[in-house]
């Protein structure tokens, strides 16, 4: 119907449009899909222009900046649907195919999906990594995202797609290895929840420093990723109980636990189901796509309680998301705050690896750090395995007590 509304003029690919009286230019192209193995047409249109010189120039803007029409072009988009459909075959986990699934997601910020495979460069590869970085994602992620878009490279030029694998001239990006994260000695992360608590960063005619000092004390007192945190609404809390036999009340975890061991709790917990990856991808899936609970000690629990109350007289709604902030946002306000209070620049990651590494020491069970933390226990091992030394004198005392 939409097509017998236009009239053809005598620029090819130029139409007036008689129902708005106005002309519409349409630019065709085509893209290589890897799995047919063939070019598939598309079409782009710019519509309304006011006059035929408008839409000519609309038009000739299409084909300077588009696609072009060239054998076997494939886009960054069209290598991961050919590594997902090997990926099925092969076959691979779910929770890798979603997770190549996310970091291309992220790539897509910087790179837009339909770039083309043989117009990616040196300088291209090394901007995306540059971008990752200023955008305050943290050295694991940035990690994560290399190795993504290195194998659909790889993929594409094994499938002889493209005829020159540009990695092969490329320094790969250097990032830190797990065992380099350091540990945010609780002196030092004291340090930067009082900066928060007694100092003031007013945009807007608010005080940000309140959920910033919220952020931190979750993710030192949690371990969630900064994604998930940034991802959190108002009604990703709940309260919990823990009842033991013989006892009617319970006692609350805050505003202090002194008197709560042995007895029966009664606390809050943060549900951890989505992560923020732009403001136009909030609701994703965390990594490895596990959903959890993580129950919360009284320093964070008191000052989620403060914040929420405020956001409901001040009529906010509880799907609303606490921290209004990017993952640069986060990484400028800790940068600042580290400098401050004199000390080394940490980094987000750095609250989860000290808290994955307390409960290690603390004697934790492999089973419940992996149920806190979204990692899985070859994961944990792994990636931990300096704070396991002490195991060896475990086994063999033991055994000695045979």
């Amino acid at each position: 119907m939409a097509d017998k509304l236009r009239k053809k003029t005598k620029t090819p690919c130029i139409y007036y449009n008689t129902k708005t009286k106005k002309y519409d230019a349409k630019y065709n192209y085509s893209v290589y899909d890897p799995v047919a193995k063939k070019n598939k047409p598309k079409a782009k249109w710019e519509y309304n222009c006011e006059t035929l010189a408008e839409a000519k120039a609309a038009l000739a803007a299409m084909r300077s900046n588009g696609i072009k029409n060239d054998d076997k072009d494939i886009t960054l988009e069209g290598a991961y649907k050919l590594w997902e459909l090997e990926a099925k075959a092969v076959p691979y986990s779910p929770v890798t195919i979603s997770n190549t699934q996310q970091h291309c997601r992220m790539i897509y910020q910087f790179l837009p999906k339909d770039t083309k495979i043989k117009d990616i460069t040196e300088n291209v590869y090394y901007k995306l990594a540059a971008d990752c970085r200023e955008h305050g994602y943290s050295d694991e992620t940035l990690s994560s995202i290399n190795a993504t878009f290195r194998k659909l490279i790889k993929l594409c030029y094994r499938k002889r797609l493209i005829n020159d694998n540009i990695l092969d001239h490329s320094k790969n990006i250097k990032t830190k290895k797990k065992e380099d994260y350091r540990l945010i000695p609780k002196d030092d992360f004291d340090l930067l929840d009082n900066y928060f608590k007694n100092n003031r960063f007013v945009r807007r005619g608010v005080n940000n420093y309140p959920k910033h000092r919220l952020l931190f004390n979750l993710l030192y007192y949690t371990g969630i990723r900064i994604g998930e945190a940034l991802a959190l609404t108002y009604n990703d809390f709940e309260e919990f109980t823990y009842y033991k036999k013989g006892e009617d009340d319970s006692i609350r975890l805050v505003p202090s636990e002194k008197d709560t061991k042995g007895k029966h709790l009664k606390g809050m917990k943060v549900k951890v189901l989505k992560a923020y990856l732009t403001d136009f991808k909030i609701t994703k899936d965390p990594k490895n796509v596990k959903h959890r609970t993580i129950p919360l000690t009284p320093a964070p629990e008191r000052l989620f309680a403060r914040i929420k109350e405020e956001h409901r007289l001040n009529g906010g709604d509880m799907n609303d998301r606490i921290f209004p902030w990017g993952h640069s946002g986060v990484d400028q306000a800790l940068k600042k705050a580290c400098e401050k209070c004199g000390l080394p620049l940490y980094h987000c990651h750095e609250f989860r690896h000290t808290f994955i590494s307390t409960l290690i020491s603390k004697g934790v069970p492999l089973p419940v750090i992996e149920k806190v933390s979204g990692d899985v226990q070859a994961t944990i091992i792994k990636r931990y395995s300096h704070m396991f030394e002490s195991d060896e004198v475990m086994v063999l005392n033991a055994m000695n007590d045979l």
